[in-house]
């Protein structure tokens, strides 16, 4: 005799000879059991007869090939995603997909005609869909057993049809039923299987209820909740996670042990990632069961990268993305440096570094075998196996992907070319999945469905939020619950908007047996500032919404946030002082004090008699002192990297280096009037071949050089040819030469791109590839406009040709074809600014303190040091 146990108050009761089936680990672990379940139960039954559930890429392709050959659209890929819901509800319910085809409906016809030719085409492969397991089992009519099957509780059509089948003599199902509306379905299951010979047993009641037990009936027919029952609201999710992994970490510290405890959320996709940070920084062992795409974990973002460097001709960025991936780790500090130094941007420069990648170089076409074969030699040569062994996610993947090869490697005759090949592989990493955290031990997050039948002390259900528990009930757009209705009057059941609002409330209803001790509620008031209501489910269970409990500190980040603001409550710890100091130093750069030793004011001098200064290390103490000390006195500077556009500077470094080659044996006008195009390609390309042997710059490399050069050539060639280039009444004497002088008390160095000899004296030419003046020092509104360059190489060339009356110094735009006209500054600026820079370099003063429109900060390295931002303005308010 086969036995229904409905509503059972004591598990302990039941007979333990027979094979227990269970649909989670978690039931089993509770019931003490092996994990077996249905679904294997049914593999078994397909799996003597020679068929297999189709792996996820066989079932993607058949279905998308299916769809495109039978439905006209311009989106084929769309529309199979589109309908894989109603395909999969077709295949669960068990319709006859013929009797479909001759329906009214377009749509029904359609989608029951491509799910029919996808079970074919599955079929002749030895493969059936995964929705159609049960079914496809009780065609081959499985050998029946005695079995006790426990934690199926919401039973559906094809489950109870197998059970029916496969139970034999003696088993028993426990099945939960009563007189609420959601016990509707399992009515009918209870009916039906009591007509096919099953004899079902009421338990009695007693007075003897469990916390759940008492909680199911507060559901149902209203009652008191326990005080080990809580509903907390926090302000958002972020306050919400931290209060519920607060609590959890005090129960451990209590002696609770993580087994214990147990995490439930019904919207894994929203709180996992939350969780999983959350943990970490408290220390908290927790395990994941939510599958996420391989293309969002380390293994699936590195393939992706092998995807895109191998079809773009291994471009820099991405490269070395690849090679410095943790998963590869192939890259030595030395060869990263060189990298950033000569910019590599294809296979054969990347392997002039030292670098063996000849195995990346994929043939344009080959067999599937082949493909597969060469793509897990570069796994072996990038040691990927070993290096995924660090993270229990990533090697669970490698495994996943090991078997995905198999099926990639097949029909094994099929030849692809190398784009199609990358297409699949993506394809792979975006439809395998992986737990988020798997591993061992720790503290489990389920979802309610998959906890039916097991039992905690602790649950903790995270997300008590409308619209999450229960879910919003969604209508597919294909086979919509309209249609469901119109088929369900012809004797064709799907489920109905009812049956999935029933079947939520049946689950909650399960869930709230779970907890033996306490069980705790949380819901946040928003989420990204849209608010947020408590499930209906709290006001039938008659729950009082309350704050959360106050705990102890659970992570060191918030002791730090915590004692930071009240330094008055620690104990004299060095560690500590020196967190408090850092605290207050920070505290202190973000007020409106003056700037301190942080921000630049040391106090330490520096001999600025024996010291040398260029004009741009003068232009840089009278922009931004903190500029200077960072340059010039600590030599900070960004690693050596090679240009990866064409910059103005660059551009600048290029044509001064041209027309100093192009003025070397040039002397005046006449002279200047003879060089023709020619000769300024020639020099433009020895200035190239000059830039790329000294700073590794190879201009063919930038995206338009072509028309980049040639606007270039027509720019120096309309210079040699304009007036104010080359006066015809001057004579070049010197260019690109340096000279030392005395500058109010400073020792400097000028130098200058060119000095003509004239009728009035000399004249210095100062190149400058914009159209606008440079930015000056800093006048006294805080605006840099005031020039020192060109006053400074007055008196560097003056003192230098003492035998010159009249030295004039002009600022030339190569852009423009003419000098920028420049106003003469006061000497006595000159000379008040000269005395700045010596008391600043005695006083150690070089504060972080740009122009008034920080203008200077906009091609500065040192940003990131100076940390200038809003700050600045609060000091200069407080002054």
């Amino acid at each position: 005799m086969r036995s229904l146990i409905v509503n059972p108050h004591n598990l302990n009761d039941l007979p333990s000879h027979l094979t227990t089936i269970t649909p989670t680990r978690p039931v089993a672990r509770c019931l003490k059991v092996p994990y077996k379940s249905l679904d294997k139960l049914a593999m078994k039954t397909i799996n003597n007869h020679q068929i297999t559930i189709a792996p996820v890429l066989t079932m993607d392709r058949t279905w998308r090939r299916i769809v495109a050959e039978n439905i006209n659209s311009n989106d084929p890929d769309g529309i199979a995603k589109m309908l894989i819901p109603s395909r999969q509800k077709l295949l669960k319910s068990g319709v006859n997909l013929q009797s479909l085809i001759n329906q009214n409906s377009l749509r029904i016809r359609k989608l029951a005609e491509v799910t029919y030719l996808y079970k074919q085409g599955l079929l002749k492969q030895g493969y059936i869909d995964q929705d159609e397991l049960f079914w496809q089992a009780i065609n081959f009519q499985p050998k029946p057993q005695p079995l006790l099957i426990y934690g199926y509780f919401q039973p559906q059509p094809d489950q109870v049809e197998f059970i029916n089948l496969v139970a034999g003599e003696d088993s028993i199902w426990v099945l939960p039923t009563g007189k609420a509306e959601f016990f509707a379905k399992n009515r009918e299951a209870i009916a039906y299987l009591e007509s096919e010979g099953w004899q079902v047993n009421y338990q009695e009641n007693n007075d003897n209820f469990s916390l759940g037990e008492q909680l199911q009936n507060c559901f149902v027919d209203k009652g008191e909740i326990t005080n080990n029952v809580q509903c907390h609201i926090y302000s958002n999710l972020e306050a919400e996670v931290r209060g519920v992994l607060s609590q959890v970490k005090q129960l451990m510290i209590e002696g609770i042990s993580a087994r214990e405890i147990v995490l439930v959320t019904q919207d894994e996709k929203t709180y996992a990632p939350l969780l999983l940070d959350m943990a970490w920084e408290y220390q908290l062992p927790l395990r994941l069961f939510y599958k996420i795409p391989l293309r969002n974990i380390r293994l699936g973002s590195w393939i992706a990268l092998l995807i895109e460097v191998i079809e773009n001709n291994f471009p820099f960025e991405s490269t070395a993305k690849l090679l410095h991936h943790p998963l590869a780790q192939y890259l030595t500090y030395q060869q990263w440096l060189e990298a950033r130094q000569k910019r590599p941007h294809n296979l054969a420069e990347w392997q002039e570094l030292g670098l063996n990648l000849s195995l990346l170089k994929f043939p344009e076409s080959d067999t599937r075998q082949n493909w597969v074969d060469h793509i897990k030699q570069v796994f072996k040569f990038f040691d990927i196996r070993k290096n995924s062994s660090q993270w229990s996610r990533e090697i669970v993947a490698f495994n996943e992907l090991e078997a995905a090869w198999v099926e990639l490697s097949k029909p094994n005759g099929d030849r692809l070319n190398r784009q199609e090949f990358c297409q699949d592989i993506l394809e792979i990493i975006s439809k395998l999945k992986v737990p988020m955290q798997p591993g061992k031990g720790g503290i489990e997050v389920h979802t309610p469905l998959s906890l039916q039948g097991a039992s905690y002390p602790h649950v903790f259900l995270i997300g008590f939020q409308e619209g999450i528990l229960p879910p919003a009930i969604e209508n597919d757009p294909v086979l919509d619950f309209y249609e469901s209705r119109r088929l369900s009057q012809l004797g064709i059941t799907l489920e109905t908007a009812i049956d999935i609002a029933q079947r939520n409330e049946l689950c909650f209803y399960e869930l709230l047996r779970i907890p033996t001790i306490s069980l705790t509620f949380s819901c946040a008031e928003q989420h990204y500032k849209k608010p947020l209501i408590p499930s209906p489910y709290a006001t039938r269970l008659g729950l009082e919404m309350t704050p959360p409990p106050l705990l102890n500190l659970a992570s060191i980040e918030e002791a730090r946030r915590y004692y930071l603001q009240q330094p008055e409550k620690l104990s004299n710890d060095v560690l500590v002082n020196d967190i408090i100091k850092n605290w207050q130093v920070e505290q202190r750069r973000e007020s409106g004090e003056s700037p301190d030793e942080y921000d630049g004011v040391i106090g330490v001098g520096v001999d600025y008699e024996n010291r040398i200064f260029s004009a741009s290390q003068l232009l840089a103490l009278g922009q931004c002192p903190f500029k200077w000390f960072a340059t010039y006195l600590l030599g900070l500077k960004e690693p050596s990297e090679a240009e990866a556009e064409i910059t103005g500077s660059l551009g600048g470094r290029l044509y001064h280096r041209c027309l100093e080659l192009l003025l070397t044996d040039i002397k005046n006008q006449t002279d200047l009037r003879r060089l023709e195009r020619q000769d300024i390609n020639e020099a433009l390309s020895q200035a190239e071949a000059a830039l790329k042997a000294e700073e590794n710059v190879n201009f063919d490399k930038f995206m338009g050089w072509e028309a980049r050069r040639l606007e270039g050539l027509n720019m120096l060639e309309l210079n040699l040819q304009a007036e104010d280039f080359l006066r015809s009444n001057a004579e070049i004497i010197s260019c690109e030469n340096s000279f030392n002088a005395e500058w109010y008390g400073l020792k400097v160095t000028a130098r200058v791109d060119r000095i003509d000899r004239t009728p009035t004296g000399l004249l210095v030419l100062d190149y400058k590839t914009t159209g606008s003046l440079p930015l000056g020092i800093k006048d006294d509104s805080g605006q840099a406009k005031i020039n020192i360059q060109m006053p400074l190489y007055q008196q560097a060339i003056a003192q230098n040709f003492k035998e010159v009356q009249q030295v004039d110094v002009k600022l030339y735009s190569l852009k423009k074809q003419r000098y920028l006209p420049a106003k003469v500054t006061d000497p006595a600026i000159l000379e008040a600014f000269a005395d700045e820079v010596k008391q600043r370099l005695q006083q150690g003063n070089y504060p972080v303190a740009p122009d008034q429109k920080q203008q200077v900060c906009q091609y500065c390295q040192f940003d990131s040091v100076c940390r200038k931002g809003n700050r600045l303005s609060r000091q200069k308010l407080s002054k």
